[in-house]
């Protein structure tokens, strides 16, 4: 038998390289990079290998549309067909909308930047509702909201290889993206420096001249005092700062306060190591920047991130060869997050103006924000409470809230009370288990997609290898048949989502810009042509056309407008918590909660892990492979980690990643109340007062060794 070859893209997490898909009948026989896609040039990982057969084949997949047939968690289902489905779900919102108002119908999906982001604020702004939440207040929300303000939202993205200097703050590529440990490794041979912050040693923190190991929580200090010495010793690009930026002088003011003395306090860097890596970086031409995640989930993040945009800035290393590069579009090309801001697909003002969060973080929820999202915790507030008003039903798309959130119980608790909850899922989740109604999703093999991808940049495509399996729809398809049965019930308010299904919807994207769904799928991808320095005739995104280095929006509504350190946290602990927790850390067996029923990646990771420094341990007489119990203030659980033993962190620092559950533990939660870090870990307060971003990332913490009786006997886990 003949096989295919399809070029693709692959989405199993946010880097989107470029991927072959080889196909001989029915079976797709394997996965692999794309050496000619002109951002990730072959780059693979072992998921975009694994994961796609793995989700499509899996024996727990759900198939069909199914309906709760018993108590709420208790795994009693009835299979129903889709025009059931579509028909009762529309009665549900129906009683919603008609005792609370369509405002207490929400939702939540991963992010903008995925098509069921558009179907999903679609939907829910035909009911009337401005409300759904999306999971970037804790990953990138900070830094986009920066963005925002600034200007400087650039990407290095495939400038990275011709980069003299890179500058990477509180991220690890070699564990999350393989596109950019790949440019970094042909930068860093062909000469380039780099400096890498970050307080744990990560492979790419070996790999620095120099590693710059901050205090968690600390880098708005350290980019202030790097921004101090090149203001003193005028190592400024005075061109692009006098034509292209403004607030410069404030920004040199406050800088003034944070000396590489004073930065090396806050930061615990040497003094000199800091002068050192500012003249570098201001010096060495072109320079690159890469944020990471590391910066976000703190109640300082669009601060901090503002600071190294201005450090971007100060530089000139804005939209030159060989630097951050802002974002690029196709012309003609609708992409996600335009149809989503487009006036012609958004509620009228003074619905948008009553989102969830919105009047506390007018640039997170507002008309005006990024997002233009709820702020979560205060959905879920709003649930529980009733406040600022009810939250009586959530519609749910690809996202696992349950195990994605911090403070699981709460999470639990809100889904527990509301009186409808649907979820559309490629697998049963420990939120799937409390829906009302579980829709089953196509997998990645089975969709279709546009988008544009930045790090190329390029118009890149999602082709469908093998048909959907059982019943499975996309995620518009879903949402299509359910915006068709509410209009049939009379419950749609405007008529916001005009697309049949999702290949409509691809043709919508397309039909301006010159190009066909067909024609893309011959290669997989199409470059987009963009020049260097555009901003030159366009300016940047920002009210004045330049960077803005003090944002007057900022300061309007009442926030400090300058970068600034705010001591974390944890730097005024209760009593008996002595360490301080880092979350977050990435596998490439994972992304998020994703993958932990599938077989492949168990065997990369099989349980989560809490890395401690070997005194650390040593005090508290914990071993490797030991169950250690971790503990947060104000947190309403505990979770049960396994004790990696490594120099890698500080011995006051303890370091471990996200999104754990068991499929095979019984119960509707699967294990994610004992074994998942946010089980651990509150939603806040304390919020960044701009983004509403939970101190999630770094927090105070205790860590003990759990006795024998207290593990739970799971076979291959504990016990």
């Amino acid at each position: 038998m003949t096989t295919r070859v399809i070029p693709t893209t692959c989405r199993e997490c946010s880097v989107r390289c470029g991927a072959r898909v080889y196909v001989d009948g029915d079976r797709v026989v394997r996965i692999t990079g794309n050496p000619d896609h002109p951002g990730s040039r072959g780059a693979f990982c072992v998921k975009g290998v694994n994961a796609p057969i793995a989700a499509r084949e899996h024996a727990d997949r759900p198939l069909h549309p199914v309906r709760r047939a018993g108590d709420r968690g208790g795994g009693k289902w009835r299979r129903i067909s889709w025009e059931e489905a579509f028909d009762a779900i529309a009665e549900g919102i129906g009683r919603i909308k008609a005792e609370y108002g369509a405002t207490a119908i929400a939702g939540a999906v991963s992010n903008h930047f995925v098509s069921r982001g558009v179907a999903m604020t679609q939907l829910l702004r035909s009911i009337g509702s401005p409300n759904y939440m999306i999971n970037q207040d804790l990953c990138q929300g900070c830094r986009y909201t920066a963005a925002l303000l600034t200007g400087a939202g650039a990407q290095p993205g495939s400038e990275l290889p011709k980069a003299r200097c890179i500058l990477v703050i509180g991220k690890s590529p070699s564990d999350s993206s393989v596109v950019q440990w790949m440019h970094i490794k042909k930068a860093r041979k062909a000469g380039a420096q780099l400096i890498v912050a970050d307080p744990r040693r990560t492979q790419i923190a070996r790999a620095a001249d120099p590693w710059l190991q901050v205090k968690p929580g600390t880098d708005a200090a350290l980019a202030l005092s790097m921004i101090n010495v090149i203001f003193s010793e005028s190592l400024q690009d005075h061109e692009f700062v006098a034509n292209w930026c403004t607030g410069a002088e404030r920004l040199r003011e406050r800088a003034a306060q944070y000396p590489p003395a004073v930065g090396s306090a806050i930061t615990g860097v040497p003094a000199e190591a800091i002068t050192k890596a500012a003249r570098t970086f201001a010096t060495t031409k072109p320079g690159c920047l890469i944020l990471g995640h590391g910066i976000d989930a703190q109640a300082n993040g669009v601060r901090t991130t503002m600071g190294f945009h201005a450090l971007l800035a100060l530089t000139g290393n804005l939209d030159r060869e060989g630097t951050n590069r802002p974002a690029k579009q196709q012309s003609g090309f609708r992409d996600y997050f335009g149809i989503i801001g487009d006036p012609a697909f958004r509620l009228p003002g003074d619905i948008e103006r009553t989102i969830i969060g919105g009047e506390q973080y007018p640039l997170w929820s507002g008309p005006d924000s990024w997002s233009k999202s709820s702020h979560n915790p205060s959905l879920l507030r709003a649930v529980l409470t009733g406040r600022p008003y009810p939250v009586r039903g959530l519609y749910v798309s690809g996202v696992n809230i349950v195990c994605t959130y911090p403070d699981i119980r709460n999470t639990i608790a809100a889904l527990r009370k509301l009186d409808l909850l649907v979820v559309a899922t490629d697998h049963v989740t420990p939120t799937a288990e409390l829906a009302d109604f579980v829709l089953p999703k196509t997998t990645l093999l089975e969709e279709e997609d546009v988008s544009v991808d930045q790090s190329a940049p390029c118009l890149a495509v999602v082709q469908r290898a093998l048909p959907p399996k059982g019943e499975a729809r996309s995620d518009v398809d879903i949402a299509a048949g359910l915006v068709n049965a509410l209009r049939s019930k009379g419950l749609l308010d405007f008529e916001l989502f005009p697309w049949k299904g999702h290949r409509d919807f691809i043709d919508f994207q397309l039909e301006g810009s010159g190009v066909t769904f067909d024609e893309l799928c011959a290669k997989g991808y199409r470059p987009i042509a963009t020049g260097y320095e555009e901003y030159r005739k366009k300016g940047f995104r920002t009210p004045s056309g330049k960077i803005e280095l003090c944002p007057e929006r900022l300061e309007r509504i009442g926030h400090d407008p300058l970068p600034g350190h705010v001591p974390p946290g944890y730097s005024q602990p209760p009593a008996g918590f002595d360490l301080v927790l880092l979350t977050g850390i990435r596998s490439m067996a994972y992304h998020h909660s994703r993958f932990r029923n599938h077989a492949w990646a168990r065997k990369i990771q099989g349980a989560p892990e809490l890395r401690i420094h070997p005194k650390t341990a040593e005090r508290r007489n914990i071993r490797r492979d030991d169950w250690v119990w971790v503990t947060t203030p104000g947190a309403s659980g505990r979770a049960l980690l396994r004790a990696w033993i490594t120099e890698d962190v500080p011995e006051d620092v303890v370091a471990t990643g996200m999104g754990w559950w068991y499929p095979e533990i019984q119960g509707p939660d699967h294990g994610a109340l004992t074994f998942n870090i946010d089980v651990a870990i509150p939603y806040g307060p304390p919020w960044d007062p701009i983004s509403g971003s939970a101190e999630a990332r770094n927090t105070a913490c205790r860590i003990t060794r759990a006795e024998p009786d207290e593990i739970p006997g799971i076979p291959g886990i504990a016990g």
